[in-house]
């Protein structure tokens, strides 16, 4: 996330913000809750139901049949935006799929109600945020890519991944056995999309 912009200066400083999900049955006998916190703002707010619609139509699952609990960790000074949207809908797919996220990746991108990821702003804070936590591959949306701007330094630690859909996210950030069920399913719905290159060349995750 970017946690501070000045405006005169247009320089951001970005920092690693962890989202973690849970999915339990509903409470509610009517529909399932989603159930976000961590002090976000009414465009985040949004962001979080948008991503439960995507859900729906990619997965093939009914989460009104669940709570779906999304936690912000750290965010003491809240949340605005909708540049976490890819994040929360990996981290609610992981938690209904029952299948793992890589804990060495990190990821920013919008998303439309039809899955397609859409850019953002702050990506070079972002990525370089990210290289210094150590994570190895950042998840960035494809038309993004013209706005990287990153130091020799970060560019030999960290491999940098377009990606156009929730899909292309999905493959890249879950592992484990029942992934390729969750492929099948996706694939009568979206394609994955074509990989398109960097401006310059990532360097291959150790």
């Amino acid at each position: 996330a970017v946690m501070y912009a000045s405006s005169s200066t247009n320089e951001h400083s970005g920092i690693l913000l962890p989202i973690v999900a849970e999915i339990t049955p509903a409470s509610s006998r009517e529909e399932g809750k989603v159930i976000a916190t961590g002090k976000l703002g009414e465009i985040a707010k949004e962001a979080v139901v948008n991503v439960s619609a995507v859900i729906k139509k990619l997965t093939g699952k009914n989460i009104s049949n669940y709570d779906v609990h999304v936690q912000f960790v750290g965010t003491y000074e809240g949340v605005e935006g909708d540049s976490a949207s890819i994040s929360i809908a990996t981290s609610v797919i992981s938690a209904l799929e029952d299948l793992p996220v890589k804990q060495d990746i990190a990821m920013t991108g919008s998303l439309s109600i039809r899955g397609q990821v859409l850019p953002v702003g702050g990506v070079s804070a972002k990525i370089e945020s990210a290289a210094e936590a150590g994570i190895k591959t950042v998840l960035i949306p494809r038309h993004n890519l013209k706005d990287v701007i990153m130091e020799k330094k970060y560019r030999k630690t960290i491999q940098i991944i377009p990606v156009d859909t929730l899909k292309d996210v999905l493959n890249y950030a879950l592992i484990g056995s029942r992934k390729s069920g969750l492929n099948e399913r996706l694939s009568r719905i979206m394609p994955i999309g074509d990989r398109p290159k960097a401006d310059f060349d990532p360097v291959p995750s150790a």
